[in-house]
């Protein structure tokens, strides 16, 4: 295979890994929404998700398998895109020929790449010790776990900057998965696009509110 199929390749592969990391963050905020509304149907979302066994021992290993996929795709793309230039910056020139995200977007992955590591300490970890290491069930323990953990400001401050470099990751790269993949047509692209950046503003904008409302309602 040459090289251009294979960077072709490698970007399609991304693109599907992104697409398939988007439908899990709505899943993700769906369920953490609730928790603004009622704290039991919260519990009862969360116990749902934490016992099934199709998302515990099928969809969250490929969860997992994504999140590295995508990471490690991103980070050979960009090395092989910097690579590329033989004279650094010769023809570049700056938001003539991209934007700031599209620009930073490895930047802004390993932001919410790090966030990520954050919250499984946080909330993976404890679960699965809580559920397989100490073999304990508790389904009414989401909701308390959930306010400690917004409780502390600087954890808090730190979701909102996260939450804030995955929508300037989002911005570029969920509208930019779909050309990827070849899905590019005159008529349903352009509102295609808008809706996938009213996604990638509405959802992390969406999250930040979540861990604010919880931090002030419960200080």
């Amino acid at each position: 295979m040459s090289m251009t199929g294979s960077s072709i390749g490698r970007k399609v592969v991304m693109a599907l890994s992104g697409l398939f990391l988007v439908s899990f963050l709505l899943l993700h905020f769906a369920v953490n929404f609730v928790s603004v509304f009622s704290a039991d149907a919260y519990n009862q979302a969360s116990e749902f998700m934490g016992t099934n066994p199709i998302i515990q021992f099928l969809l969250q290993p490929i969860l997992i398998l994504g999140v590295i996929v995508h990471f490690v795709m991103g980070m050979v793309i960009e090395y092989q895109n910097r690579s590329a230039r033989n004279v650094k910056y010769a023809m570049f020139k700056g938001s003539a020929n991209s934007n700031w995200m599209s620009r930073n977007m490895i930047y802004s992955g390993i932001v919410v790449l790090l966030f990520l590591v954050l919250h499984f300490l946080d909330f993976w970890f404890p679960e699965m010790k809580f559920k397989y290491v100490e073999g304990l069930s508790d389904p009414n323990r989401y909701y308390h776990e959930l306010l400690e953990e917004f409780e502390n400001p600087i954890r808090v401050w730190v979701y909102v900057l996260s939450f804030i470099a995955l929508m300037l990751h989002l911005l570029h790269g969920f509208q930019s998965s779909f050309q990827s993949v070849g899905f590019n047509h005159n008529r349903y692209s352009p509102p295609l696009k808008k809706l996938a950046n009213a996604f990638a503003i509405v959802i992390p904008l969406g999250f930040i509110f979540i861990a604010l409302f919880h931090h002030f309602s419960h200080a």
